[in-house]
């Protein structure tokens, strides 16, 4: 008996709204010049880049009234600059967003407070290699931090971090092709993950050895790190907290029940008209550390198969030769 079958074509009906808005913006009490990128949502199935926020008037309004206007870059598209090279998010006060798109519409973000910094008390290191253990994972060095939790009061942190260690190539010929040149280079890790903590049950106490970022082995050598302790407000952890349980789903009937990761910047005209992102506040303490990897040598064997052939500067992009050290160290 022969079972014939055929299929058909089934359209689905996708409410999709069109360009809307995507603010990514953080303030901080670093004496850099901060910089807001604004961009729109594209239709669902084209393809993976992002719409520019062209001629935008884009301004930040602490609660004293003071406002600072924030200028496009011309050579980096939807990228907005403060005009003020001085300005700096003060300890204490509370800061506001306004947008206003050249279709008129004007989003405003929620006043967010700088909170205090809280400094981070020590960073320490230690070597991992989950194979050993018969795990899986990147060989490395994790790095902890130690914080103080001031006694009495609020506070919530996200950490970021970045990192430069050693990477090998096969190098280029050198010495009339007796040995290989350019073959080591420092390359550059970054890590911007929604890495979050609040004290709330554990208020003034001592947050002792928090994953904050992990170094990864590919050669010996030194690996220098820095760690960046975000003091957040409630709002600014809520966001993220939501945006990193919806980015952690497997699958599985355990996964957190899907919803939208709710901003704080919305359409004076029309406040379900909510901007995709967040407009953050938030003082940092960073805190940097030196790992003495080339302690490894003849203990831990680097993996060959990564070692690209060639010179290292290209086959690493944005790295640098190891003649010196490592930019700003």
């Amino acid at each position: 008996m022969l079972l014939n079958s055929c299929l058909d074509e089934y359209k689905v009906a996708l409410n999709q709204k069109t360009e809307q808005l995507v603010v990514e913006a953080l303030i901080t009490d670093e004496p850099t010049i901060p910089q807001i990128k604004l961009s729109f949502t594209e239709q669902f199935g084209t393809a993976n880049s992002y719409k520019p926020v062209r001629g935008a008037f884009v301004q930040i309004t602490d609660n004293e009234g003071k406002a600072t206007l924030f200028q496009a870059v011309p050579t980096l598209l939807g990228i907005y600059r403060a005009n003020d090279l001085n300005f700096r998010g003060i300890v204490g006060k509370s800061y506001k967003l306004t947008i206003r798109l050249i279709d008129g519409r004007t989003y405003e973000s929620t006043a967010e407070p700088m909170p205090s910094p809280v400094l981070i008390k020590n960073l320490s290191a230690s070597f991992q290699n989950p194979a050993l253990e018969g795990k899986t994972g990147k060989i490395g060095y994790q790095v902890f931090a130690d914080v103080e939790d001031p006694k009495n009061t609020e506070n919530y942190y996200r950490w970021t971090a970045w990192g430069i260690y050693k990477r090998k190539s096969v190098g280029t010929p050198c010495n009339f092709g007796s040995s290989f040149c350019n073959d080591l280079c420092w390359v550059k890790e970054e890590n911007f993950s929604a890495n979050l903590f609040s004290d709330n049950g554990t208020d003034g106490n001592l947050l002792r050895k928090r994953p904050v970022f992990l170094s990864p082995f590919y050669y010996y050598g030194k690996h220098y790190i820095e760690v960046k302790q975000h003091t957040i407000s409630r709002r600014a952890y809520q966001f993220w907290e939501r945006f990193q349980q919806q980015n952690q789903r497997s699958g599985s009937i355990f996964d957190p029940i899907p919803a939208p990761v709710v901003g704080n910047v919305s359409n004076v005209n029309n406040l379900a008209d909510v901007a995709l992102g967040f407009f953050e506040v938030a003082s940092i303490s960073k805190k940097r550390i030196e790992i003495p990897g080339d302690t490894l040598v003849g203990k831990v064997n680097y993996d060959k198969l990564l070692t690209p052939a060639g010179d290292c500067s290209r086959a690493f992009p944005l790295s640098v030769y190891d003649k010196f050290p490592p930019p700003g160290w």
